[in-house]
C-alpha cells in the first residue's frame, strides 16, 4: 500500500486477535511468485508472534470437487461469495466463475460446466477456523468494495496485511508526551 492510499475498510477489519487466518495458495507457481507467497507467510507469522492473530494456516486451494472430509474449491468460493453479499462487497476480480465448454458427449451437469478461477493467494478470516460457516467467517481478502460503481475499490492481500501491520505499529508506539530527554541546564 503506497502513501496516500486509504487503508482497507472495516469490511475486513481485524477487531480481535481471536481469529484464525487460512491462507490459500495456488500450486505450481513460478519462483518469483513463490517468493511473494513466502513473504505473505512471513508476514502472517509476524502477526501471529505479535499477538495480532491467534493462528494461521497455509494450504493449497482444494480441488474443484472435494472429498466429504474437506470443502471443495467451489464450496469455499460459495462461502466467500455469501460473506461478500452480506457485507455489500464482491470477491471479484480476484475470484471469477467461468463457463467451461460443454462436453460433446453431453454427460456433464450444469454445475460441472462452471469453473472457478481463484487468486494466487487469498486470506479467509474466521472465528473458529470453519471458513464455510457464515457465523464464523469474518472476512475474505482480496475483496472489492462498492462493486460496479464509480467508487469501486479492490483491496489486495498485500494492502490488507500492510494496514494490519500499520495498525499494530500504531498500537505499540508510545503515546506522545513531554520530551523524555530534556537538554541539561534548560538550554536549547
Amino acid at each position: 500500500m503506497s502513501a496516500g492510499e486509504p487503508a482497507p475498510s472495516s469490511a475486513v477489519a481485524l477487531e480481535s486477535a481471536d481469529l484464525r487466518i487460512d491462507c490459500y495458495v495456488r500450486s505450481g507457481v513460478s519462483a518469483p511468485i513463490a517468493e511473494i507467497v513466502d513473504g505473505v507467510v512471513g508476514r502472517l507469522e509476524s502477526l501471529c508472534e505479535a499477538g495480532r492473530i491467534d493462528e494461521y494456516r497455509v494450504s493449497g486451494w482444494p480441488p474443484e470437487t472435494g472429498a466429504a472430509s474437506a470443502p471443495s474449491r467451489g464450496e469455499l468460493v460459495a462461502a466467500f461469495e455469501r460473506w461478500a453479499d452480506r457485507n455489500g462487497c464482491s470477491i471479484e476480480p480476484g475470484f471469477r466463475r467461468r463457463e467451461r465448454p460443454t462436453s460433446p458427449l453431453g454427460t456433464e451437469s450444469a454445475a460441472a460446466r462452471e469453473r472457478v478461477r481463484v487468486p494466487v493467494v487469498a486470506l479467509a478470516l474466521s472465528a473458529d477456523g470453519d471458513v464455510t460457516d457464515p457465523a464464523a467467517l469474518r472476512g475474505v481478502v482480496p475483496y472489492t468494495e462498492r462493486p460496479n460503481t464509480a467508487d469501486e475499490r479492490t483491496y489486495t492481500v498485500d494492502e490488507w496485511l500492510s494496514a494490519v501491520e500499520s495498525d499494530a505499529a500504531d498500537r505499540d508506539a508510545p503515546a506522545a508526551g513531554p520530551d523524555p530527554s530534556p537538554i541539561p541546564g534548560g538550554q536549547r
